[in-house]
């Protein structure tokens, strides 16, 4: 990630932390929720119950935990470590642990020789397959009590979020940067963005889990204007959050019409300080080469491609060794692409929405989409990709990941 950080000073909002004076993590930039419970140690060993910042620090050194990695604890004895990352021969991993990240009870995942579990403690396998046959669930399907260590990635690393709302109007109409951690904070910015309107009820958040940040860009005098939220990421114990506030002129016709351009997204409740970063990436199109939720790449993976060769053999292990891969110029082009390997419905999707450029970096950014609570979905596995052509460049590609829950 780059690091020509200009902080933003934020907005006070009642209830609200200010943008960059966050709540303290953690050495290291290493931060525990705090909704952890009472068993969870932060310092000493005391008793055999793990400490949290030795599994912490497991977790931010791990290799291949780009698309997931989460701690759990479970009855304040066991630790479950779940990740999952763009490798080829190790694209996920599960570890059930006892009171140190040395004493590893179980563990499962992918290898060069396909997947594979062993015990070091047979009496905790059966505890370690419910586990992994409900990761999706609270309680991790054990009927325990069941905890989650919420950590910082590793710095540099992205942080998914999901949108509440993207709009051209606000009763917001100063330039302010939010953070929101409680539901009250949350019910009394939702009525000052909902001012001068008949307001629709506030999107649910929970605050118990999740936060809330935002960007309002005030007043402008053209519907031209819009402000996105491009990047959530950990910076040297830091949240940045990195936004746009652009005028679209150059590429639509807009009305002369008073607007507040303004989003809200959510991500993972995190005790750390909050920073954020206004930046500038201009209009950049992008070719689709191909969009499928059948691609044969089993395993999440983030691609970029700039030669002839490395495409071609990318193409046959996405889509087979007789498919002829699309035409790409390599000399003014490239290809990104985005592999979210192997989800359990229908409703499951990615698709890249928006490449940044700058001189420093690019910031590709897909949307990834999973069903809401009511959302009926074809119970079948697929494997969604996106693969786009677009301007060469040497600079390094960032992506950046945002989770959109079907209605």
């Amino acid at each position: 990630m780059s690091k020509f950080v200009q902080v933003v000073a934020a907005g006070l909002l009642a209830g609200t932390m200010l943008a960059a004076c966050g709540g303290g993590g953690s050495e290291g930039g290493a931060t525990v929720s705090r909704q952890a419970g009472q068993g969870i140690a932060v310092g000493e060993p005391n008793g055999g119950v793990p400490v949290a910042s030795e599994f912490i620090k497991l977790a931010q050194d791990g290799v291949c935990t780009d698309q997931r990695n989460r701690l759990f604890m479970v009855d304040s004895k066991y630790v479950v470590w779940d990740r999952a990352g763009n490798c080829a021969d190790a694209s996920w991993g599960l570890s059930l642990m006892g009171a140190t990240p040395g004493a590893v009870l179980c563990e499962a995942g992918d290898s060069i020789a396909g997947p594979r579990t062993t015990c070091a403690d047979e009496s905790a396998r059966n505890l370690f397959e419910t586990i992994r046959n409900n990761l999706d669930k609270d309680d991790l399907g054990t009927g325990r009590k069941v905890e989650q260590i919420r950590f910082l990635p590793k710095s540099g690393e992205a942080i998914a979020f999901r949108p509440l709302i993207r709009e051209s109007f606000s009763g917001v109409k100063e330039a302010r940067q939010v953070v929101v951690t409680d539901a009250a904070a949350w019910s009394a910015l939702w009525a000052e963005h909902s001012a001068g309107r008949n307001p629709a009820p506030a999107p649910e958040v929970d605050f118990s889990k999740q936060m809330v940040v935002g960007v309002f860009s005030g007043e402008h005098n053209s519907g031209c204007w819009d402000t996105s939220i491009l990047r959530v990421g950990a910076l040297d114990g830091r949240i940045v959050v990195e936004y746009e506030i652009r005028d679209i002129t150059p590429v639509a016709i807009c009305l002369p019409v008073v607007t507040q351009p303004a989003q809200l997204v959510v991500i993972d409740k995190l005790d750390a300080k909050v920073e954020f970063l206004r930046v500038q990436s201009g209009f950049h199109s992008f070719r689709t080469l191909d969009a499928t939720n059948r691609s044969r790449i089993a395993a999440p993976r983030d691609v970029v491609v700039r030669d002839a060769a490395a495409w071609e053999q990318l193409w046959a292990e996405h889509a087979g060794a007789e498919a002829k891969a699309p035409a790409v110029d390599f000399a003014t082009q490239m290809v990104i692409g985005v592999f979210l390997g192997a989800q359990p419905t229908t409703c499951h999707g990615t698709g890249i929405d928006r490449v940044a450029m700058s001189p420093q970096r690019i910031l590709v950014r897909h949307v990834d989409t999973r069903p809401g609570p009511n959302v009926f979905c074809g119970q079948a596995l697929n494997y969604p990709a996106h693969l786009i052509a677009v301007e060469r460049s040497e600079a390094p590609v960032e992506f950046a990941s945002e989770i959109r829950i079907l209605q």
